[in-house]
């Protein structure tokens, strides 16, 4: 039997990350059909952990804790910004992290054996079980990517130091399709280049990464879509559940998802949210006011404040001067195939968590994309042939989204042909994605 770790975390409480991870589970099993696959927690708290994996827990995986944790795992961060004595009190934080576990991947033996003596009881675990491993797989989804930000290279640090561990180990790592860049912070890209060379095998999701690995990088890697596309929808009906919270099936549908960014990289960042805001705001009022009715959709619900989409639903309803065509849609129960069933009963999303985009692109509901976070929006709506509805958040306008809207409708024909042509090609990618990992391991 084969062992098997995938990283990064795991979080039940973000859909698309779940899907992510589900997907990504169901590949190393196609990889080696007799494996016993590990999972690594999230979450700083015995509350949070439980939250991000309850619903990951019943397919009966390990969960092993992280070496290296996130700094905030001394703090309860209920704001989506963070204030400076934060920043501050994190960087100390970080900064004695750092010193801590690069112990654990200096090429001196004695060394790594004294990083080895200053780990808890449950993280010599996780290192012990890193060094049984016969393949560490990284899921699919996009946070390598910087924007200059004097903390970039401790990041890429954080997010890439259970990747150099196992490599240190000489171990062998697996780089699912992943969104990858800008990285515009010089260290930070140093620090993705000499890892990604080490790894065995590299994927990107779509062409722009793909370009952008291979041509300023110089790494070799495989295309292949998100793992997303290969979700099944759960059998569930939700029609009644919809209805019992004012869904009306006799007219037009429009599905909406959010998230409170925080516009990381920018000087203004809070004013970019605030208008955000507003303009997603006007949106819903524009869509109202032409007998359309909006459901502001909870696809994330956490860990952090960052990522609790519900406190930028709450902004932009509390903001609406006339609420009687507009509805919040959620359950916390709802995993990620069942919420990819909830989109199938819209007539249209328009998505800024992109895998709200994703699952509803499965369900052949045709979205207008709100791009943010590296290249992964345009680049997979470009790849489908739909890049021309794409708007970047940072400089949303509701006057443009809705204009692309009613190009959509009129050209709705022409977008699901352009969708069918890009899904007949998923079942072949997936067996070239499967066949490609196991030339190289």
């Amino acid at each position: 039997m084969k062992n098997i770790l995938i990283i990064p975390g795991t979080t039940d409480l973000n859909r698309g990350d779940q899907t992510l991870l589900w997907e990504s589970i169901e590949v190393a099993k196609n990889i080696y059909s007799d494996s016993n696959i590990f999972l690594y927690e999230s979450g700083v708290n015995d509350k949070e952990k439980y939250l991000q994996r309850r619903q990951t827990v019943k397919k009966g995986f390990v969960f092993l804790e992280r070496i290296l944790q996130h700094p905030r795992r001394y703090d309860i961060n209920t704001k989506v910004g963070y204030s400076t004595s934060t920043m501050l009190r994190w960087g100390v934080i970080s900064i004695w992290d750092m010193m801590r576990t690069s112990m654990l991947l200096s090429r001196i033996k004695v060394v790594r054996q004294f990083g080895y003596k200053l780990l808890s009881k449950i993280q010599k675990y996780t290192y012990d079980t890193i060094a049984s491993l016969d393949l560490v797989i990284v899921k699919g989804g996009g946070f390598l990517h910087s924007y200059g930000k004097i903390r970039d290279a401790y990041l890429m640090y954080y997010f890439l130091f259970d990747i150099k561990l196992a490599q240190r180990l000489n171990k062998k790592v697996v780089i699912l399709p992943n969104s990858i860049g800008p990285l515009k912070n010089t260290i930070a890209r140093s620090i993705v280049k000499k890892v990604l060379k080490k790894c065995v095998f590299v994927s990107t999701r779509e062409n722009v990464s793909q370009a952008f690995v291979s041509q300023k990088l110089k790494i070799n890697n495989f295309v292949s879509p998100d793992l997303g596309f290969y979700q099944k929808a759960s059998d569930d009906d939700f029609k009644d559940e919809l209805v019992s919270l004012g869904v009306d099936f006799t007219r037009t549908r429009v599905a909406l998802t959010l998230r409170p960014y925080r516009f990381d990289g920018t000087k203004n960042a809070s004013e970019l949210f605030e208008k955000y805001i507003t303009e997603m705001t006007r949106l819903v009022s524009l869509l109202t006011d032409n007998g359309i009715q909006v459901s502001l959709v909870k696809h994330t619900l956490g860990p952090s404040a960052h990522e609790d989409d519900t406190i930028a639903l709450n902004e932009v309803y509390e903001k609406l001067e006339n609420k009687s065509s507009v509805i919040i849609v959620g359950n916390e129960n709802w995993d990620c195939q069942q919420l990819q069933k909830v989109y199938s009963y819209y007539d249209f999303l328009i998505g800024t968590r992109f895998h709200s985009v994703i699952y509803a692109l499965n369900m052949k509901v045709p979205c207008i994309a709100i791009a943010y976070g590296g290249n992964k929006s345009y680049g997979i709506m470009k790849d489908i042939g739909v890049e021309q509805y794409v708007v970047p958040i940072e400089n949303v306008s509701s006057e443009k989204i809705f204009e692309l809207l009613e190009q959509l409708r009129a050209s709705k024909e022409e977008y699901i042909n352009k969708l069918e042509k890009y899904q007949a090609k998923l079942v072949n990618e997936r067996k070239n994605l499967i066949y490609n990992i196991k030339q190289r391991i």
